[in-house]
């Protein structure tokens, strides 16, 4: 978009004296922007309503998150709303926080022990908020029941006539679907209980401080909704404990770091009063479930023609599945293959 119309849209949220406009690429969902005044910089987003159906439900939910986690603030709109509705879209404003840091790859036990302990603060800062106040953002977003049923509907109809090549990994699916729905089924059962969860707790979405690497806040909270705290914990272990991007090719460079994994298990779990015993016992589990979640989506993508995830090429979606199907077989083998 032209800053003329960025311009426009910031009008709606009282800012009228701008410096200067710039795009933030980074992420693959929203449309962000990074807008700075004389007095403040700020970060103007569209909100991706392809993907969040009802954005003024996400809304709500990230308000009542934001209560709680004060250096993060939402900046109303000069009639007092949420977000601003217009024929570009579906805008909101947040403060941009100066000195801040994310990142893609954990690159010392220390960072992963920090990363453990600012997913704990997270889930501790949220701990007494009922999550029956908040709305679900996307539907069934970790049923695996649901995530199987797209699979076997992808199987069944191979509409890329891609199905032939990858026969391993879709055997390696099938064999694992029982294990694989554990966690979701015991949600669904009430065996675990419901909290507040980010729901897309990767590395990249943590903001550190630059110059302490201390914890700072949880960003893109747009999937804030009930659920389980293992879905979190497990999204933390796919992305951190991995040497590698999860669309790295080269399987030889990708691997389960067991010394990042047991200083995440150490930063999260030490200290955390809040964990049922079921909890604390499943959280290697919850690595093992949300990588083969993710390897499941990928391949589910591949066979229907890459119509979800962007891709860069032919096989990218394929690439992914077995990056994280190689992570799985890593875990396993640290694991001894207990559940």
């Amino acid at each position: 978009m032209e800053d003329s119309d960025i311009k426009l849209i910031a009008l709606n949220f009282g800012l009228d004296d701008i410096k200067r406009i710039s795009e933030i690429s980074s992420g693959h969902i929203n449309a962000t922007y990074r807008v700075d005044t004389p007095a403040e910089s700020f970060l103007l987003q569209r909100i991706n309503t392809s993907v969040f159906t009802d954005p003024y439900a996400v809304m709500e939910n990230i308000a009542k998150v934001l209560d709680r986690i004060p250096v993060l603030r939402l900046i109303r709109t000069v009639e007092g709303g949420l977000c601003y509705s217009g024929s570009s879209g579906v805008w909101r404003m947040y403060n941009f926080i100066e000195n801040s840091i994310s990142y893609e790859r954990i690159a010392s036990a220390d960072m992963a022990e920090r990363m453990g302990r600012a997913l704990r603060d997270f889930h501790s800062v949220l701990s007494d908020l009922d999550a029956s106040g908040l709305c679900e953002t996307i539907s069934r977003f970790h049923d695996m029941d649901y995530r199987f049923s797209e699979f076997d509907d992808a199987v069944r109809n191979d509409r890329a006539g891609r199905l032939s090549s990858v026969s391993d990994e879709v055997n390696f699916m099938m064999d694992g679907r029982k294990r694989a729905s554990m966690l979701s089924h015991m949600y669904a059962d009430k065996a675990l209980p419901r909290r507040v969860t980010h729901n897309d707790a990767k590395l990249s979405n943590v903001l550190f401080d630059r110059r302490t690497g201390e914890y700072i806040t949880f960003i893109d909270l747009d999937t804030v909704m009930p659920g389980t705290l293992l879905f979190d914990t497990g999204d933390m272990i796919r992305t951190g404990c991995s040497t590698a991007a999860e669309d790295e090719a080269d399987l030889d460079e990708v691997h389960f770091s067991a010394t990042y994994f047991e200083a995440m298990l150490h930063g999260y779990i030490d200290g955390n009063a809040m964990l049922t015993s079921a909890e604390k016992d499943l959280f290697p589990e919850s690595g093992r479930t949300i990588t083969f979640i993710m390897a499941l989506r990928f391949l589910t993508d591949y066979l229907n023609g890459d119509v979800y995830y962007r891709t860069g090429y032919s096989d990218h979606n394929l690439v992914r599945a077995r990056n994280q199907i190689r992570l799985i077989m890593e875990m396993d083998e640290y694991s001894g293959g207990r559940v």
